[in-house]
């Protein structure tokens, strides 16, 4: 609904339904082609799996994965020299990869987005898997950007069903980008030896033959594998990261099942209780966001201060994964509940829900901060007198606080059409 307003002699158009603008097709979710054709082809290799929602969960942040290698600059990079096959690496925590799959723990800053880049970025290609994953069900959904204070709008045409949605999304896991080195040297106290672990840049990033760094589980012990991308060249390097990732995952069908099996392993990890966190955990774990600080502390990790009372992390809670950061989860049930009481009592074109949407459910966190909360309704009691529901009118309605708690990994749903339309 527009109508038209006359400010400093100029017309100004003025919404006043954000249902109907977020509706505007110039709104619509649209992934780049090469985004796109990784995302279907993504799709496709989770479907061959028996455990769909963590194996989509998994595609999901390698399509993430692929996004933040697009933005790989000649800084940051970490100089590796184990296994007498120097290394430079791309990390995306606070630590050498490489090592921690032999219990090893180097510090190196991590090359993780800024939070509102990731979030940027999260709900953009979650929106685009979704898309995908309607398309391959043949269900008719539209997806739109949102205007404040909706993050997501979902659109069933054919059922006049509008879904406002919070998206929380954020990756499990990254896997770091390297490049082949030569073994590289120092003077200490006027003698040639041999670097250490250090920063290093990587001054030849458009001639790097650029490589996936992919654990491997190999009987009781971790090994990796460097699944080769090429050389970028000149070409553009979003473009050229999707189209290389693409091309290898198409070549090699067992290559997604590799990736897989590291993934859900490491979601295991993860998914261990706080306590559980000491050097016995798998080494795995220390490969997955907001694993904490290593445990005991290793000799020559920094601190965090000039205290020493506290010490760096490899990944803090800040980088939680999926919805479990415990202030995106306390921000997300606000936001629903606004959604909620700003379009349900006052749409009549539409059946209106709302939900809370990730790739990962609140692991660790949903048992304190979700569970008593998923199943409250409201209401609305304008007399300010009711103090039990037999003391609203009959035909007063009450709704739902979420429809839908939805993510690839686990769902819960008090609405039938969220059960049946996000089955994963």
């Amino acid at each position: 609904m527009l109508y038209l307003r006359k400010m400093n002699d100029e017309v100004t158009k003025v919404e006043t339904d954000w249902f109907e603008k977020s509706l505007l097709k110039e709104r619509l979710i649209k992934l780049s082609p090469s985004q796109e054709k990784l995302t279907k082809l993504l799709i496709e290799r989770a479907k061959a799996s028996k455990h769909f929602g963590l194996a989509i969960a998994a595609a999901f942040d390698l399509l993430v994965a692929v996004e933040y290698y697009s933005k790989v600059v000649n800084t940051g990079w970490m100089y590796c020299p184990a296994d007498d096959e120097p290394l430079l690496l791309y990390p995306f925590t606070n630590a050498c990869p490489r090592c921690l799959l032999k219990g090893e723990f180097h510090f190196h800053k991590a090359n993780k987005p800024e939070s509102g880049a990731i979030g940027a970025t999260t709900r953009m290609l979650l929106c685009g898997f979704l898309q995908h994953f309607f398309a391959d069900k043949s269900k008719d959904l539209k997806i739109y950007l949102g205007y404040e204070p909706v993050d997501v709008l979902f659109h069933d045409e054919l059922e006049k069903i509008i879904l406002l949605a919070e998206v929380k999304a954020a990756p499990l896991t990254t896997l770091a980008l390297a490049v082949m080195s030569e073994r590289q040297t120092i003077t200490e106290n006027g003698e040639v030896t041999f670097r250490t672990h250090s920063v290093s840049d990587n001054s030849s990033l458009n001639n790097s033959n650029f490589k996936l760094f992919l654990p491997t589980h190999e009987g009781n012990s971790w090994n990796y594998d460097l699944i080769d991308l090429g050389i970028k060249g000149n070409a553009l390097t979003k473009e050229w990261f999707y189209e290389r990732v693409r091309e290898i995952i198409s070549k090699d069908e067992s290559l997604f099942s590799i990736y897989f099996d590291f993934w859900r392993r490491a979601f295991v990890a993860y998914n261990k209780k706080e306590k559980t966190k000491d050097s016995s955990h798998d080494v795995v774990y220390w490969l997955t966001n907001a694993c904490g600080a290593p445990n005991p502390i290793p000799l020559g990790w920094p601190p965090r201060n000039r205290s020493q009372k506290s010490y760096e992390s490899i990944s803090d809670s800040k980088s939680s994964v999926g919805m479990d950061r415990t202030d995106d989860i306390k921000k997300g049930t606000y936001q629903v509940l606004k959604l909620a009481t700003s379009g349900k009592p006052k749409q009549k074109k539409y059946t209106v829900k709302t939900a809370l949407i990730s790739n990962i459910h609140a692991v660790r966190h949903y048992d304190e901060y979700l569970r008593q909360l998923q199943d409250i309704i409201w209401t609305i009691d304008k007399e300010k007198t009711a103090k039990h529901i037999g003391d609203l009118p009959a035909e007063q309605e009450v709704y739902n606080l979420f429809d839908g708690i939805i993510s690839f990994t686990e769902s819960y749903a008090r609405d039938e059409w969220i059960a049946s339309t996000f089955k994963f």
